[in-house]
């Protein structure tokens, strides 16, 4: 088969040919359309989840309210469980749901909402992951749980190490259910995600933004180090911004290499202002299990690793040979797997960093198209110039195309505590503290 069969061709082929499942072919329309920069891959994944829950956005906007039974405490009575909340606005579509800012007995939170029957769909075929592996783990239980021992599952991820001490994970408060839906109502942070941010508006110079940026490697350190799991759906949407107190932003557990060197100037946006990453479990992976997982863990395709890419495009180009051009019977619809690592958050992270510091550029430009974008993804040499020169070996190193070279090059000059741990979140947080190391007075 010849290699120049466009992306879109080959897309669109497979859907008339019916080879992949709902969900996988749901994830690979938006790659089919001409659109002007990769952010509107994203607005186009979102208009997905919004026709599934069309229904129940519907009634809320009718009503203003949201009911479910809290999972989390199986002590309470039937009507101790119930949680009233007053819808008070909303605030976007994450990866597999509505997101709404809502305030039960007058105390502000976020509420995620999922579909039980996606979750479960998704776990037949994309493999075990997020709020579905957390389900299908209580399912293979010698005894089966409850509902019940979901919530309380959900609400167990609380370590207790360095990370989660410095709080950059958004808590979760309660897990619930109603019907075929389940919630999560977690902390309510600012609306604004750190894409959207303008530092100069904040009074941000580059010490307050290196400080933000070792916000972000903090929440995904805590992640991969004391949770061991994935995140899998990195993007400046993931990074939101929370109000600090100044006694919270000392360097106890803000520069954990550093905390004896680094000062923190009086006047400092950074002092007032962190960056808080969100982890709804949408796509969360466990670090050690090494099964290749659905596209059901991509969580938005421009910020997916090279490698991801290539794999997905030979994987296309496959199935087209074999049962368009091939002629192969089909005899069950397939998904596309993937094995998912490390590696694939730390690019996601780097492309975040390098929205953030470069005024919310892509470091592949705005393409037009999507051949566009993955040509420069693939191939073509990123420009770095818009990053700050104290900045570019580092956001350089986590955007490495090559992933064997992306490893090594971030491990490169780190103590032997964090090359031997082989944690690449914990590299970036080293070398981050260590530029504001260098930007002391």
């Amino acid at each position: 088969m010849t290699q120049k069969i466009g992306i879109t061709q080959l897309i669109e082929g497979l859907r008339e040919k019916g080879v992949y499942d709902a969900f996988t072919q749901r994830k690979l329309d938006p790659l089919t359309s001409t659109f002007q920069g990769a952010a509107e891959i994203t607005k186009k994944e979102r208009v997905l989840t919004q026709q599934l829950f069309r229904s129940l956005i519907d009634q809320i906007d009718k009503t203003g309210e949201i009911r479910f039974f809290d999972l989390t405490d199986a002590a309470k009575s039937p009507a101790a469980a119930r949680v009233s909340c007053e819808a008070e606005k909303f605030l976007g579509f994450g990866n597999t749901g509505p997101v709404y800012s809502v305030s039960v007995e007058k105390k502000p939170y976020a509420l995620k909402i999922y579909s039980a029957a996606q979750l479960h769909e998704l776990m037949q075929t994309h493999g075990k992951f997020g709020l579905a592996g957390v389900l299908y783990d209580l399912e293979q239980e010698e005894h089966p749980g409850t509902l019940t021992d979901l919530g309380k599952q959900v609400l167990r991820r609380k370590p207790s190490g360095v990370y989660a001490r410095a709080r950059r994970l958004v808590q979760i408060h309660k897990v619930g259910q109603a019907g075929d839906y389940l919630f999560l109502l977690m902390e309510l942070l600012a609306v604004d995600p750190i894409g959207k941010v303008d530092p100069a508006d904040m009074g941000g110079d580059l010490v307050d933004l290196v400080s933000w940026a070792v916000d972000c490697a903090v929440g995904l350190c805590h992640l991969h180090v004391e949770e061991r799991r994935l995140h899998l759906n990195l993007r400046p949407e993931a990074f939101i911004k929370k109000g600090a107190q100044p006694a919270s932003r000392l360097p106890k557990y803000t520069f954990f290499h550093y905390p004896k060197t680094y000062y923190r100037p009086p006047s400092g946006a950074c002092l007032t202002t962190e960056f808080i990453m969100v982890d709804h479990l949408d796509n969360s992976v466990d670090i050690a299990d090494p099964a290749p997982k659905g596209l059901g863990t991509v969580g938005s395709w421009p910020f997916m690793p090279p490698e991801a890419i290539l794999y997905l495009l030979q994987t296309l180009r496959t199935d087209y040979q074999e049962y368009l051009q091939l002629g192969k019977p089909l005899e069950a619809v397939r998904t596309i797997k993937m094995k998912r690592s490390q590696m694939d958050d730390i690019w996601a992270l780097g492309v975040t960093l390098y929205q953030f510091l470069s005024g919310g550029k892509f470091p592949f430009g705005e393409p037009k198209n999507l051949g566009d974008m993955v040509n420069s993804i693939l191939l073509t040499k990123f420009d770095f110039s818009p990053i700050n020169e104290l900045l570019r070996d580092l956001l350089s190193s986590m955007l490495d195309k090559d992933p064997k070279k992306r490893f090594q090059r971030l491990l490169d000059g780190c103590p032997e505590k964090i090359q031997s741990r082989r944690v690449l979140a914990e590299s970036v947080l080293f070398k981050l503290e260590q530029i504001a190391v260098k930007l002391q007075p």
